[in-house]
């Protein structure tokens, strides 16, 4: 699905992702893991089209994508997450949801005016796919409520469902676990594997390594902006480099 080769990105003198090439397979959960400041960040933001490369290619199912911008990579599949969710506080969680879907017609300010029945009946689809998804993750009982009053799991909850609203088929998730008390920790989990099952396929920023491990196959480990190794999770836990570099030393 996705084809990274020799993907860099230098700031000044300093190459944050340095000659990376790996491939995802479609319909697999991939994680990424490694030490702070390792560069997984900057990765997803040049797959996702945040940064432009400083050099190296990325192809989505054959189709060059390095030079495309933000909207024409999710138009062709591919979604992300932020680490830290930002909603926007005073608006509703379903008006939060309905925001990630582009393109409408009422977007354009004439039509409004020309076609406002077509723009009503849009809007009126629009808001319910939202409830569709909101309810997919539970949080439909809290879709009228502004979505400052959700807690830091909801807020990764309704990160999830506001992805899924562009219809992806690649989902880069920042750091799912991030905060998240364990039980709103395993709705998210089982979300993303029941997402799995109907052909989603993900790459996940993660620093928990259990969560990791049984949810991830196969693992990428990344360090000073290079791609260590890739494997399993038995593999990742027995090489040394990722002792070394990851672990402190010390398996897990």
């Amino acid at each position: 699905m996705l084809q990274v080769h020799g993907l860099t990105k230098k700031f000044g003198g300093v190459a944050a992702v340095d000659g990376i090439s790996f491939t995802l397979s479609q319909g697999t959960i991939t994680g990424l893991i490694g030490p702070n400041g390792a560069g997984k960040t900057t990765l997803f933001n040049l797959i996702a089209g945040m940064y432009g490369p400083s050099s190296g290619t990325l192809s989505m199912n054959g189709q060059r994508i390095e030079r495309r911008r933000q909207d024409e990579r999710t138009s062709l599949g591919i979604g992300r997450t932020f680490q830290i969710p930002r909603p926007f506080p005073a608006m509703s969680v379903v008006d939060n949801v309905m925001v990630a879907s582009g393109g409408q017609s009422g977007e354009r300010f004439w039509r409004v005016w020309t076609s406002p029945r077509a723009v009503a009946r849009e809007e009126s689809d629009v808001r319910a796919r939202a409830h569709d998804w909101l309810r997919f993750v539970g949080l439909d009982h809290m879709a009228d409520q502004p979505a400052r009053t959700l807690s830091g799991g909801q807020r990764k909850l309704l990160e999830l469902a506001r992805v899924m609203m562009v219809d992806p088929r690649l989902v880069l998730l920042d750091e799912p676990g991030a905060g998240v008390a364990p039980p709103l920790m395993k709705v998210i989990v089982d979300k993303i594997r029941e997402l799995n099952a109907r052909g989603v396929t993900f790459l996940i920023i993660e620093h928990d390594m259990d969560l990791v491990m049984s949810l991830c196959r196969p693992i990428l480990v990344m360090a000073q902006g290079k791609l260590l190794m890739q494997g399993s999770g038995e593999e990742i836990r027995r090489d040394a480099r990722v002792i070394d570099a990851y672990l402190g030393g010390t398996a897990h």
